[in-house]
């Protein structure tokens, strides 16, 4: 195999362990002392293995999850998959917005980001769905902040999930 081939082949096995890890993720900016400390590897297997388990039992009431204080938290949209959550030893959250109309969310706003100007779709540097507060965030460039949002508020492109925009220093993702 050539270097280059091998190049792809671990490209495509990181980003698929990142995306199979998106749907446990980490909690997001100031963590708690608790939430600081790190889960062993047994413990973060036996808590994806039973994100996973949810995920399948709960259906179109799973939203999202994430590890927190080294516990497995996981939004839903009823009180039924709550009282499940709760069951297994999980931390539930009761949400509105259901991890499919995310998905949705997420893809309208991808497929917008290519309708625009290419200053402002190569500004988006990446799109990311929050099922813990039923948003998509979208990380854009300072300079191109303002003509980003105003142009969202027109295409509204995520339809009833709200967008939050954040400014990005990274690198743009690829159109």
């Amino acid at each position: 195999m050539n270097t280059k081939k091998i190049s792809s082949i671990v490209l495509a096995a990181t980003m698929a362990g990142a995306l199979g890890m998106s749907a446990c993720k980490p909690t997001q900016g100031q963590e708690s002392p608790a939430a600081s400390q790190q889960a062993s590897p047994e413990e973060s297997s036996t808590l994806l293995a039973l994100n996973e388990s949810l995920r399948s039992e709960l259906g179109d009431a799973y939203s999202d999850s994430w590890i927190e204080g080294n516990q497995l938290h996981v939004a839903v949209t009823t009180e039924a998959a709550a009282a499940i959550v709760k069951a297994a030893g999980a931390i539930p959250k009761l949400v509105t917005i259901d991890a499919a109309q995310l998905e949705t969310a997420l893809q309208a706003v991808l497929a917008w980001r290519n309708t625009l100007p290419t200053e402002q779709g190569a500004a988006i540097h990446k799109v990311i769905p929050d099922g813990r507060t039923g948003t998509v965030t979208v990380f854009v460039a300072p300079d191109q902040l303002s003509s980003v949002e105003a142009a969202a508020a027109a295409a509204k492109p995520a339809g009833d999930v709200p967008l939050v925009f954040k400014e990005s220093a990274g690198l743009a993702s690829p159109l």
